[in-house]
């Protein structure tokens, strides 16, 4: 195994301002196998993946990617956040796949699956949003939408499929 992962973050927040916003910018890169073939296995696994720390639309993990992306949150109303992200997203290497899958979810299951990037390492670019309302100390109603512009990786793995649209609406009770 001879994988490696690194990130860095950078942000600022104007308390005192409307909205409260908050500015973030940062970069996510893990390594990808370059040559599957070989004894070497190179590409970063993810063990305990939580993809929504990250990204609200699960198409794509933290194994064999680079995610640089600029994210602003608001909070315009006591008890309300506005999340705006825009990811741009690509394979580290070429030769190894996309690799999809939020990881062992039962026993029979290894829950990580992947397609082949096809030699292109353009993932494709993500724009979201999600709003978040906290009506209640123990009551919180959240909304997102998210698209996705695939790129040749996408094309490839998924011929006629270069969009995503993704959304839910949830409610958490927490006492």
């Amino acid at each position: 195994q001879r994988s490696w992962a690194v990130a860095a973050e950078v942000g600022y927040q104007l308390p005192k301002v409307w909205a409260a916003p908050w500015v973030r910018a940062g970069y996510f890169a893990s390594s990808g196998d370059g040559d599957p073939g070989d004894d070497d296995h190179a590409t970063f696994f993810q063990l305990l993946p939580t993809s929504r720390l990250y990204a609200f639309t699960p198409f794509y993990n933290l194994m064999n990617d680079q995610d640089t992306f600029v994210q602003l949150i608001a909070k315009p109303l006591a008890g309300v956040s506005v999340r705006t992200d825009f990811h741009w997203l690509q394979v580290s290497s070429g030769d190894d796949l996309l690799y999809f899958g939020g990881g062992a979810t039962k026993q029979d299951f290894f829950g990580y699956g992947g397609t082949a990037a096809g030699g292109d390492r353009q993932i494709g670019y993500v724009a979201e949003i999600s709003v978040s309302w906290k009506p209640l100390p123990v009551l919180e109603i959240a909304g997102y939408y998210g698209h996705t512009f695939g790129g040749a990786v996408v094309r490839h793995g998924f011929p006629g499929r270069d969009d995503i649209d993704y959304g839910f609406v949830e409610m958490t009770v927490a006492f």
